[in-house]
Parts: structure tokens; C-alpha cells; sequence
């Protein structure tokens, strides 16, 4: 995993995704992108920054229906507005400090954040890393075709299946956050320019990796 890692980093570079101190706009953006792409959504987030400047005091104060018309362009709006107003209400409680979090342990925080209606396990998983500064392997669908790509055989490999595959490996352990934070985020670049299909996977500089046996083999074994 760590030299799959760094081979990645060596030809991407590092990413930079979602600062921590910007945890409020990964909040928008981790909604807005349900079942949308980011091209449809990065404008919609950079609007909102422009008219609420990511505040989340200034978001909560928003009518349902002008929360609805300012994300309209991502899609599904409706639904997104309620999820996004279920966060704030979530974080409220909290007084929108996130370090009032920090003596959560990370079990009982993803099952707080998973209980939030609409925020699933790929959302949650991404509050934990960029958010709240916890190491996970956020297995969303690009990182589930490159582990296909990359050898593991299994037609009903899962979210579960796969997070819970790599955070058991010796190696992932030593992972820090920032890690953490820059392998997801060179999966889903990545995934953007070569994960589309079998074909324009093998025209990446990953195109005859495979895992090797023995993380094959333990794959198998789980």
C-alpha cells in the first residue's frame, strides 16, 4: 500500500485537497457531490464561498428555499438542501468549533456523523479525514475500480469490503493524516483522467501494476 502510494505521489504530486481550516466548504462540497461530478458541482461550492463565505452561522440562517435556489445548479437540490441543513444543525450543537470533537473517539464519532440523515459512509469517512484529522481509506467508487484494476477479483466488492481490507494492512497503520488526506485525493485524480474505463486505465503509468501476491492472497483470506 505505501509503495502504491508513493508511486502515486511521485507522478501526481501532492493534491492539497480541502484544508482543515476550510472544514465548513468541505462540508458543502462533500454534499454537493453526491451522485453528481465535480464539474457540475465545483461552480456551485465556489458560489456558495462567494454569498456565504463558507460561514456556517451565515448558511443556517438561510430559508430552505433560498438554501435551495443557492445549490440548485448541483443537482437534486432539495434533497441536498435538507442534508446540508441537517450538518449545520448537527455542528450547532457543537457550537461550530471543531475542536469540541477532539476527545470523541473515532468509532463513536463515525457512528455521531453517520446518524446524520443523508450523510452515508463515503460522507463520513470524508468528515473524519478532512475534517476532523482521523486516518481512514475513504473506498468510494474510484478507488474500488483501481483495486479491480489492480488485481483483487470480486464482483461484490463493497464499501465495506474494500475500507476494511486496507485499514487492516500492517502499512496503512503507519499512515498519517496527511496520508490519509493525499491518497485520497490522487485516487480521485487519478480516477478523473484514467479510471473511466478498462481502456483508458491501461493507458496510465499504473497500467501493468497488480498487487502482489501475497496482498492477493490476503485479500482472499479476509
Amino acid at each position: 500500500m505505501r509503495e502504491l502510494f508513493d508511486k502515486m505521489q511521485t507522478n501526481m504530486g501532492d493534491q492539497h485537497w480541502w484544508p482543515q481550516e476550510r472544514w465548513m466548504e468541505t462540508i458543502v462540497g462533500s454534499i454537493l457531490i453526491q451522485n453528481a461530478s465535480s464539474v457540475t458541482v465545483d461552480p456551485v461550492i465556489q458560489h456558495v464561498g462567494e454569498v456565504t463565505a463558507f460561514d456556517p452561522e451565515a448558511l443556517q440562517a438561510l430559508s430552505q428555499e433560498e438554501l435551495e435556489n443557492l445549490i440548485k445548479a448541483a443537482g437534486l437540490y432539495r434533497s441536498k438542501a435538507k442534508y446540508l441543513r441537517n450538518a449545520l444543525d448537527f455542528f450547532a450543537e457543537y457550537d461550530f468549533d471543531v475542536a469540541n470533537f477532539a476527545t470523541i473517539e473515532t468509532p463513536t464519532l463515525r457512528k455521531l456523523v453517520n446518524a446524520i440523515p443523508g450523510i452515508g459512509n463515503e460522507t463520513a469517512d470524508v468528515w473524519l479525514v478532512y475534517i476532523f484529522g482521523r486516518p481512514q481509506f475513504i473506498a468510494d467508487s474510484y478507488s474500488r475500480r483501481l483495486f479491480t484494476y489492480l488485481g483483487i477479483s470480486d464482483s461484490k466488492l463493497n464499501y465495506g469490503k474494500l475500507k476494511k481490507y486496507i485499514e487492516t494492512q500492517t502499512d496503512f497503520a503507519e499512515f498519517d493524516i496527511n496520508n490519509a488526506r493525499e491518497w485520497h485525493a490522487l485516487i480521485d485524480e487519478f480516477g478523473k483522467l484514467y479510471l473511466r474505463s478498462p481502456e483508458t486505465f491501461q493507458q496510465s503509468w499504473l497500467a501493468r501494476s497488480e498487487l502482489s501476491p501475497e496482498l492477493l492472497a490476503r485479500y482472499q483470506q479476509k
